[in-house]
């Protein structure tokens, strides 16, 4: 009997480790500890981003207020368009998450650091890089406080996170025109919350 539970203990701290960190893919493990000592494992992944379900570029011309009541003007080639002042400019793409594992906590993020051109560093752009589940729910703004504003659970399994960034240029400035922003770097990442023992 003593042997069986020391087994089942070191199954238990085991399946506390976490593997993978952060990045486009990374692995969670989950265990409790059953009278046959076994072990739940989950799965934490995100496919690639990509821009098929309607993403890539858009134009919305710009108002001081929320929300904005003007339509999103896709823009078929972003190489060839012009910048212009008034003007926002979003760029998003979905990735399939597999999120697996009664309790699977991860946050997720867009980093802005990643994105590189002239936009990313201008001064009176306002980069900002969000993450949406398909529901529209909030999953991380860059620009709040506190950027993690909602976690990744199983809840989400098989369905599309959103990754967008937004920037503008704003009516009075005429230096951003003509400036470039590079997303093939564009990622979308996550990081699994710590665990906490199992009830």
């Amino acid at each position: 009997m003593k042997r069986t539970t020391k087994g089942a203990m070191a199954v238990a701290a085991a399946g506390a480790v976490l593997l993978g960190g952060s990045g486009t893919l990374a692995k969670w493990t989950d265990s409790a500890t059953l009278t046959s000592a076994a072990v739940q494992s989950g799965r934490l992944e995100l496919g690639a981003c990509v821009t098929t379900q309607g993403g890539g570029w858009y134009s919305q011309v710009y108002v001081n207020y929320d929300p904005n009541p003007n339509p999103l003007v896709p823009i078929p080639d972003i190489t060839t368009y012009r910048l212009k002042p008034g003007y926002n400019y979003t760029f998003f793409c979905d990735s399939v998450v597999t999120a697996t594992g009664p309790r699977l906590k991860a946050n997720v993020m867009v980093d802005k650091s990643k994105l590189s051109g002239g936009i990313a560093t201008a001064p009176n752009v306002g980069l900002r890089t969000y993450v949406t589940d398909q529901s529209n729910n909030l999953l991380y703004d860059s620009s709040a406080p506190a950027p993690n504003v909602g976690v990744v659970t199983s809840a989400l399994n098989n369905t599309y996170l959103a990754a967008q960034v937004l920037f503008t240029i704003y009516p009075a400035d005429t230096t951003s025109s003509g400036l470039t922003l590079n997303t093939t770097a564009l990622t979308i990442d996550v990081e699994q919350l710590g665990l906490t023992p199992a009830p």
